[in-house]
């Protein structure tokens, strides 16, 4: 397609209109523009084609021969692209969104709200994936991700953030283990160990003294410290529902810091489903 040997998309709108209006005042009405406006455009076109579309028939116009061709055409074309970005949109209405996030806040925090988001937006489809990594959102196909930043963190080139909410980092465990000394108590060893033992350096705790016991998964570090197994390092947020239940308790860790969680998405276009989300998540915590 040459785009240059075609006449202008306003002044093709105009013809359209006209010819499914029968009347120039009625499409500028369509167009939420002038008659004035409407009779400018379509003589434009005439002169551009040097043809005759339409005839002044009372108050009306007609469509001429040539007219009546050209709006078949016109109407074939609006009409394709209409389907095409109404097909593109039913598309997008049914894709799922997904969202990367870690084990503990989709557990704990996210799945038991989601009933409450599903019965405002009940065709909106959300997966999530629990992931301690930042999302590739490019080759990965997120569409967001929650994510904890330190103090001082900055946006990512790329990537708009919205911070959520900002909570401290505790030590917690089992009432059956509260009454230990943390330095000689078990610890839960997740895959995220080397930065837990960071922080329990800053807590004066010598990490490889410790008796660990090795887990691998985020899943079963929080069951397994609600069990007795061994003490843990976590956001207050994700124990809190624990700790008022009575299932952990706080242990006197000193130093530990104070962390933000924050939503991240891609800059750029988003689609509805997205940011009615997003919204969600904002007004959760």
């Amino acid at each position: 397609m040459i785009w240059r040997d075609l006449p202008s998309l306003s002044m093709l709108r105009a013809f359209d209109a006209t010819a499914r209006a029968g009347s120039f005042a009625e499409a500028g009405r369509m167009l939420n523009v002038t008659h004035a406006a409407v009779t400018q455009a379509v003589r434009a076109l005439e002169a551009e084609l040097g043809l005759t579309l339409v005839q002044r028939a009372g108050r009306r116009v007609a469509l001429t021969e040539a007219g009546a061709r050209l709006a078949q055409s016109v109407a074939d074309g609006f009409g394709g692209i209409e389907a095409g970005i109404a097909a593109l949109r039913q598309d997008e209405t049914r894709r799922v969104l997904r969202v990367a996030t870690t084990t503990f806040i989709a557990e704990t925090f996210i799945m038991p709200r989601l009933p409450e988001f599903w019965a405002k937006h009940p065709g909106v489809e959300v997966a999530m994936t629990p992931s301690p990594t930042l999302a590739d959102f490019a080759s990965d196909g997120f569409d967001m991700a929650i994510r904890v930043f330190e103090s001082g963190w900055t946006e990512p080139p790329g990537l708009e953030l919205r911070p959520l909410i900002e909570t401290p980092i505790i030590a917690a465990c089992a009432p059956s283990l509260a009454h230990m000394d943390p330095r000689k108590m078990p610890w839960v060893d997740g895959p995220t160990s080397a930065w837990d033992k960071d922080q329990l350096r800053k807590a004066g705790i010598d990490p490889t003294t410790l008796k660990t016991v090795q887990l691998g998964s985020p899943h079963l570090e929080m069951s397994a410290a609600r069990q007795g197994l061994g003490a843990m390092v976590a956001t207050e947020i994700i124990c809190r529902a624990d700790i008022a239940a009575g299932r952990l308790v706080v242990l006197p860790v000193p130093n530990l810091p104070t962390v933000t969680y924050a939503l991240v998405l891609p800059k750029g276009p988003r689609r509805p489903a997205v940011e009615r989300f997003a919204g969600w998540v904002q007004s959760i915590f």
